[in-house]
């Protein structure tokens, strides 16, 4: 989904916060600020090849991607500039192969024109080393040539890329000594990979996004379809959206946070929706809420009720209330996360919904 769309949703909860208190608007208007900040800012990854030629480039994007979205055929298929890969709008990488024999002065322009957020060393069992030995050499002149331009240090990831038969763990350990014997590659190295399998490709995804950028964490848990960096992605939108619903709850203004926590919800189902690699949409995300049996009515009569215990609790009641509210937004979001990022059925996602929580709700 487009930014503007996202936008869309909170930019109708912005105008809503204008209605609450003075003092109350910028703490979560505060709140927002990440959240948007996470979206408006997504781009793609960018990821450099280097290495052996001819062999690897298929082999990590499908693995990334979890289906063949690049075919044998298309491993040699190299002009010097930026690919964008991008396959049923799930997610998209920016790739550059920038391994030889393609043009050095080509590739400075690319490297020029975009700054690589990782460099990809691709390594094979049976390396002659000659060739070897010019791909160390060519690497070191594209490092530091990016480093020159852009004034900054991306990190170097060395796979190997092998299949089945032989000593693989003997192979990516000679791979390892191999780049930390080039002082200059040493000092970038982020560590060394073999790629042979399921396990291996989530491991190189979370590999990967440790080294990215903020701006392209949401990208990569979109494209990789990596449950472990989508969870960590929507623990971050969960959080902030309960903090918020918490503080709106806690205002002591009959019916006037309605409007409020129920955009917030579906906002935040909605962004976890684009975390997990589908279409946002806020109209979905109302369904998926009704679908899941969080019952507006009912939240809105313990809202109620909670600032009725004011007029017996004057220091408690607000609390209450807040408490209420937050309750139900990290149910609706900890539902969300279990339907549309781990896979659980409607019939699981109900049960979520309604389980008391692990752990607390206020997170810092």
């Amino acid at each position: 989904m487009k930014p503007f769309s996202f936008l869309s949703i909170y930019e109708k909860l912005e105008s809503l916060v204008q209605r609450l208190p003075e003092p109350l608007q910028q703490p979560i208007l505060k709140e927002i600020t990440p959240i948007k900040t996470l979206f408006l800012l997504q781009r793609a990854p960018r990821l450099v090849l280097l290495g052996k030629s001819g062999a690897g480039k298929v082999e990590i994007v499908n693995a990334l991607f979890g289906s063949e979205v690049v075919q044998p055929g298309e491993e040699n298929l190299s002009d010097g500039a930026w690919q964008t890969i991008a396959p049923g709008g799930r997610g998209s990488l920016r790739l550059l192969d920038a391994r030889r024999p393609v043009s050095l002065n080509m590739l400075k322009a690319a490297l020029t024109a975009e700054a690589p957020d990782l460099f990809l060393f691709i390594g094979s069992e049976g390396h002659p080393a000659e060739a070897l030995a010019a791909d160390l050499d060519h690497a070191e002149q594209i490092l530091s040539f990016t480093e020159s331009r852009h004034n900054s240090r991306a990190r170097m990831l060395g796979i190997l890329v092998t299949g089945a038969s032989g000593d693989t763990e003997r192979a990516r350990q000679d791979l390892h000594a191999t780049l930390h014997k080039r002082t200059l590659l040493s000092d970038r190295m982020a560590g060394t990979l073999a790629l042979a399998g399921h396990l291996e490709a989530d491991r190189l995804a979370q590999l990967i996004a440790i080294e990215l950028p903020g701006e392209a964490h949401l990208e990569m848990a979109r494209l990789s379809s990596n449950r472990t960096l989508q969870k960590q992605i929507a623990q971050i939108v969960i959080k902030s959206v309960t903090a918020i619903s918490a503080a709106v709850g806690a205002q002591p203004i009959p019916l006037a946070d309605f409007p409020i926590l129920t955009s917030l919800q579906a906002g935040m189902v909605a962004s976890i929706m684009h975390i997990s690699g589908r279409e946002m949409s806020a109209k979905l995300a109302g369904e998926f809420i009704a679908a899941v049996g969080a019952n507006v009515g009912a939240g809105l009569v313990l809202r109620e009720g909670a600032r009725a215990a004011i007029k017996l609790l004057p220091f408690w009641g607000n609390a209450i209330s807040g408490a209420v509210a937050a309750t139900g937004t990290y149910a609706i979001g900890r539902s969300s996360v279990g339907y549309f990022i781990e896979g659980l059925s409607m019939k699981d996602a109900q049960r979520l919904l309604h389980r008391k929580p692990k752990e607390p709700l206020m997170l810092k």
